[in-house]
């Protein structure tokens, strides 16, 4: 111990001597450190950190197994997963062998009302053994009760923040009633400060049971009898010693069973799809979080090469010194020990200067991440970072100190005490020089061809048609009450609403229609064509969006034959229907659909039947700025009205200045009705491009920091050619080599350098590009204009990198150079 304190010791004073150096040093490795310090927060918090739930290993996400489209019924494959019915989970719940406990939940919009200002709340719906599944308990008062599923029994429990927010921390809250959509619910209990779940971007506020799904205000089919009506998330814990397979092949046999006794709703799920509840909650943002974490470990090893090119170089100067030791008796063990122990020191001091830098970074990334990624609010610098931190450091002096020390603990203490501080060129060194910069090329093209793939890919992105016109464009989603608006009440809320909204100074057109394009919501459903008899499993389906009377021309989506919708198009009127362009391509081949009818698998208690079909619009991204357009049909509120649509206006400056006046409209007709998610389209489409935008913009940096890393490690390594080759270079133009020739050798030297990484770069990433390929849209991975383009910009930085130190020895005096040898 005291032999590695006293090494520490000669380790500080040694770096004292030489501040330049030591600078230089420390901002490498801090800003390779930091980057990836920076990213492990990131990564360990949404993809390594456990679940706060006891045994969160045996909670699972489960879900019904179909076959992928274009795959041939009945034969093996991956299986598309798909949300479940509530007669589905019923039946999954009873007849199971493999879970101790099996429970569904989805989103559901709630309105406060009754305690000031009506308030729109985040809930779930869940099942009733909800909260004993995931192994929490309520802080106050009780869990939820299997006779609370029934119908007419409405129970909440509240989330923690909710209580104290808006209840004030009230101690006699349990057991009060409370309006929600001006349902009374009575609230059984209070969940414990910081439960979550589901965990996403926006965190529950309440949970209640599906008992609230039992009845239909409409006057329909309740939910919960519905086995068509897929909309349930469900969660699972396994039994001790039941593994992932067997409940997989347990829940198969059920779902098997399940379509061969109901063909007609059933008939397309073969299986069932099962994963941990870790991996189905991080979803497609694990690929996306590894690739950049791989990127910034490669803008570490960079900055790594770098630093050991630099203690090569340094440790030529010591050549004298670490002689001296042998000679008094230094065992080649004790020469690596101390070399080590510098570079050690160096890196942890880099490593501390890293972690501010991270703290700074983490500070604006946590700004540029796509708000869907879960636990984004617990990212922090928190201990387990803080001890990757250091091990990083401790981990990179080690990497880049064993060449140096190697290499060092080689010398012949006699030749290089002979030779002094001043030798000729090293072979051997040179050798090691160029290695490292070879590498920092190839990883830096490899990083380049990555983040020019991602460019490329969102370029394409921006470019895409949404098939609508977002600017200008202000959206605000409502929440009638259920209770108090029958399909017709609301019908004649909007109808009394959208004309007040028209009139407001700088509106040019309004509407409403839901869902929204780009949301997060989506409707499918099955239809049936007139004169086309299918049974009902084989009918096809769709999605499907309720619109109001000027929402086409709000959005600017054109309609290519036929009419809109009118205000004449009512509920005693004759139903009709509006179909998207593909819609037409796909089931109306060669035909004209205009004057056919469909009949739509939605409806409210008085709108079913066969719909007239009275125009054809364009296709519109629904889904996602990414995703293919789709066919879907549109049908008007008046003759549907089974959801409150959300409101468009398009105006004629800045949309947000008018949230003010529409919020008063709305509450001068309704002052329970709460208006929410108020944003511009311009938002949903940055919102659709969020996830490619982040990945490219980090990506990018990176490939960024590694270009320059690499041009600096090739200007240091010629510069400490150019001054060990000093006296062969003075001896040359003596003799009568002109300027141009020693210009010529040392460029010829950088670039083929550059040519070495170039070649193995190129080879190494048509082997990686494929690890990007879902992450990239509308190029290839092997896309040769990105590949060129590249190679061109590294070859181009490579010769500006070499040119300093090649003018630099073309300058040299060869009769000063002579004198001092």
């Amino acid at each position: 111990m005291n032999t590695i304190l006293q090494d520490v010791r000669f380790a500080v004073r040694q770096l004292r001597k030489s501040p330049g150096f030591a600078c230089t040093t420390i901002l490498t490795l801090a800003l390779g450190i930091g980057a990836t310090t920076a990213i492990f927060s990131l990564v360990n918090t949404v993809l390594l950190r456990p679940l706060p739930f006891p045994q969160q290993e045996r909670l699972i996400s489960v879900s019904e197994g179909r076959e992928l489209p274009g795959q041939a019924p009945g034969t093996a494959g991956a299986l598309r997963p798909n949300v479940l019915s509530y007669p589905d989970f019923f039946d999954w719940r009873a007849q199971n062998h493999s879970f101790s406990g099996l429970a569904a939940y989805h989103d559901n919009d709630f309105t406060l009302t009754g305690i000031g200002d009506s308030r729109h709340l985040n809930g779930e719906v869940v099942s009733a053994e909800f909260f004993r599944v995931l192994g929490v308990s309520p802080a106050l008062g009780r869990d939820f009760r299997a006779e609370d599923e029934k119908p007419g029994m409405h129970v909440a429990i509240l989330s923690h923040e909710l209580w104290q927010n808006t209840f004030a921390g009230a101690p006699d809250i349990l057991n009060r009633t409370i309006n929600f959509g001006g349902v009374a619910y009575t609230v059984a209990g209070v969940m414990p400060k910081g439960f979550e779940f589901p965990i996403h971007s926006h965190a529950p506020e309440l949970w209640a049971t599906l008992a609230t799904d039992a009845v239909d205000p409409a006057g329909g089919e309740p939910m919960t009898v519905q086995r068509g009506a897929h909309l349930l998330d469900v969660i699972g814990r396994l039994k001790p010693g039941v593994t992932l397979s067997q409940a997989t092949a347990d829940l198969t046999v059920i779902a098997r069973n399940l379509a061969a006794q109901y063909p007609d709703s059933n008939k397309h799920t073969v299986g069932a799809v099962l994963k941990t509840e870790l991996d189905h909650m991080v979803g497609d943002t694990q690929s996306g979080l590894r690739v950049i974490f791989a990127a910034v470990c490669f803008v570490l090893l960079i900055a790594c090469a770098n630093v050991a090119g630099l203690l090569l170089a340094r440790a030529s100067s010591r050549r004298s010194e670490l002689a001296l030791r042998a000679a008094l008796g230094a065992s080649r063990f004790a020469v690596i020990r101390q070399i080590l122990v510098e570079s050690v020191v160096l890196s942890l001091c880099g490593g501390a200067a890293g972690i501010f830098f991270a703290w700074a970074v983490l500070k604006a990334l946590v700004r540029l991440v796509p708000e869907d990624i879960p636990r984004l609010n617990q990212v922090a610098m928190d201990a387990p970072v803080l001890w990757f931190a250091i091990a990083v450091s401790v981990v990179t002096g080690l990497l880049f100190g064993v060449l140096p020390a190697w290499r060092m603990s080689r010398l012949e203490p006699a030749q290089a005490l002979r030779d002094g501080v001043r030798s000729t060129s090293d072979r051997g060194q040179n050798r090691l020089h160029s290695a490292l910069v070879i590498a920092e090329t190839a990883v830096g093209l490899i990083l380049l061809v990555g983040s020019g793939l991602l460019i490329r890919s969102f370029i394409q992105i921006l470019h895409v048609d949404p098939g609508f016109d977002s600017d200008h464009v202000l959206t605000a989603s409502l929440d009638l009450p259920e209770n108090r608006y029958s399909p017709e009440k609301t019908v004649q809320f909007y109808s009394q609403l959208l004309p007040r909204l028209r009139a407001l100074p700088g509106v040019k057109f309004a509407g409403a229609a839901g869902p929204l394009p780009l949301s997060s919501d989506y409707i499918g459903v099955t239809f049936e064509v007139e004169g086309r008899p299918t049974s009902k499993a084989d009918q096809p389906g769709a999605a499907v969006s309720v619109a109001y009377p000027g929402f086409f021309e709000t959005m600017r989506i054109p309609v290519l034959r036929g009419r809109s919708f009118h205000d004449t198009d009512t509920r005693t009127s004759q139903p009709v229907v509006m179909i998207s362009e593909s819609f037409a391509k796909k089931y109306f081949p060669g035909e004209d659909p205009i004057g056919k009818r469909i009949n739509p698998g939605i409806s409210d208690d008085v709108t079913r039947g066969m719909r007239e079909i009275i125009g054809i619009v364009g296709d519109i991204k629904r889904r996602g700025i990414t995703a293919e357009k789709a066919p879907e049909f549109y049908l008007p509120l008046s003759q549907c009205a089974v959801l409150s649509p959300t409101l468009v206006l398009r105006t004629a400056g800045d949309p947000t200045s008018l949230t003010g006046a529409v919020r008063a409209q709305v509450a001068a007709l309704d002052k329970d009705v709460p208006l929410y998610q108020v944003r511009t389209m311009r938002d949903l489409v940055a919102a659709s491009s969020a996830q490619p935008r982040f990945q490219t913009l980090l990506l990018t940096c990176f490939a960024v920091m590694a270009l320059l890393l690499s041009a600096i490690g090739l200007y240091a390594v010629l510069s400490f050619m150019v001054v060990q080759r000093t006296n062969e270079i003075g001896v040359r133009m003596a003799l009568g080599a002109q300027r141009n020739d020693v210009l010529t050798m040392v460029l010829r030297r950088g670039l083929t350098l550059a040519v070495a990484g170039l070649a193995i770069g190129l080879i190494v990433s048509f082997a990686l590009t494929r690890l990007i390929a879902t992450m990239l849209y509308g190029v290839k991975p092997f896309d040769p204009l990105t590949f060129a383009v590249v190679t061109c910009v590294l070859l181009v930085v490579s010769v500006i990198a070499s040119s300093a130190p090649a003018f630099r020895a073309a300058r040299l005096d060869p009769m000063r150079t002579l004198r001092e040898q």
